[in-house]
């Protein structure tokens, strides 16, 4: 699938000083959202640029999915004197418009898989973000890991981060009560995959453009997400994992601590190596606030949200907190929905432990 050349549109640009210092390493970033993210694309990219190491900038190309003019100006003012470059990438919106949303999820969210169709040409390797983070690390360790031959390296999704639990997690018994997904491609076994394999969280990624563009992936992916559309879970990363299947490079957990995290009772319960957990939990390079409770909601419960309100405060969204609106039921089914489905699931996989045999 080949797309016309992106139109990129200077929106935010350094002092001309750190712009044309060449001696700088030059981070290349993505990012994808519409307007409903714009406060916390304007927390992830300044905690991404005032995170940086002296000696690096980022560039920056924001495929706008729908950014308001209003929202370009606070952005503007959030980046002022910071290190930073941002072009706007223009996408065909109908390439995506007709593939399955839900929750807080909106179309967006498949525009990462057009990633290298919509960069230019000159830009061979790039990091992906997600609008909803907090950099909390210096973004130049993670660009300069090599991608090798993988088409992406990125973090296990803590929620289900294997193919299948049952047969990839060693701590299955103990871990598996409080995933979200056991098997996060329900029909892994028609497509062939592995089921020891682990699956991965795209809201990180750093992406090998180059080998994009030459097997030609997005329009694999969207494929593959036409062909498969009954057994899609997790939108875009149904298609990233099935695609990527052997072909992606893991990134310590660290890198995308999503808030499934603090789902576990205790280390003890991680699907994942307990050190690595442990480094996770506590020493996040990003927080990435997942699920559709986010900390910018009235009454949000993240354990990690009086950080995001410092991070806000940086920006010119400063002193904005969210006000309690009038009483919906709608919104009360939802949150009171998801609480008594954990509830149950939890407690009904921890039951039937008792009488599960692993495959083996």
């Amino acid at each position: 699938m080949i797309l016309a050349s992106p139109n990129l549109i200077p929106r935010v640009q350094a002092a001309g000083a750190v712009r044309h210092d060449r001696s700088l390493t030059e981070v290349t970033v993505v990012c994808a959202c519409d307007d409903q993210y714009a406060m916390p694309l304007n927390v992830m990219l300044h905690s991404a640029a005032t995170t940086l190491s002296r000696g690096s900038r980022l560039t920056v190309y924001f495929i706008d999915g729908g950014l308001s003019e209003s929202s370009w100006v606070a952005l503007r003012e959030t980046l002022t004197d910071l290190p930073i470059d941002v072009f706007s990438v223009r996408p065909d919106y109908s390439m995506v418009e007709h593939l399955h949303t839900s929750h807080h999820v909106t179309g967006s969210a498949y525009l990462r898989l057009l990633s290298a169709e919509l960069l230019p040409d000159r830009v061979g390797r790039a990091i992906y973000l997600d609008s909803d983070l907090l950099i909390r690390s210096d973004l130049t360790e993670l660009w300069e890991m090599e991608t090798g031959n993988n088409y992406v390296l990125a973090a296990p999704d803590i929620a289900c981060p294997f193919i299948d639990a049952k047969v990839g997690c060693n701590n299955w018994r103990r871990a598996s009560p409080h995933l979200a997904s056991l098997n996060p491609v329900p029909n892994y076994r028609e497509l062939g995959l592995d089921p020891r394999e682990m699956y991965f969280n795209s809201g990180v990624m750093v992406l090998n453009v180059d080998l994009w563009r030459q097997d030609q992936v997005a329009g694999q992916m969207l494929e593959c997400l036409d062909n498969h559309r009954q057994h899609v879970w997790c939108w875009d990363q149904y298609a990233l994992n099935v695609v990527f299947h052997k072909r992606w490079g893991r990134l310590p957990a660290r890198w995308n601590q999503g808030a499934h995290a603090f789902e576990f009772e205790s280390i003890a319960n991680s699907p994942i190596e307990q050190h690595e957990f442990r480094e996770m939990l506590h020493s996040p390079a990003i927080v990435h606030f997942t699920t559709e409770f986010k900390p910018w909601q009235h009454e949000s419960m993240h354990r990690r949200g009086t950080e995001f309100f410092k991070a806000l405060d940086q920006t010119s969204y400063r002193g904005w907190r969210p006000f309690a609106s009038a009483f919906s039921w709608k919104s009360w089914r939802q949150r009171t929905g998801v609480c008594l489905a954990r509830w149950f699931v939890t407690r009904w996989r921890r039951v039937s432990m008792i009488w599960t045999v692993r495959p083996r």
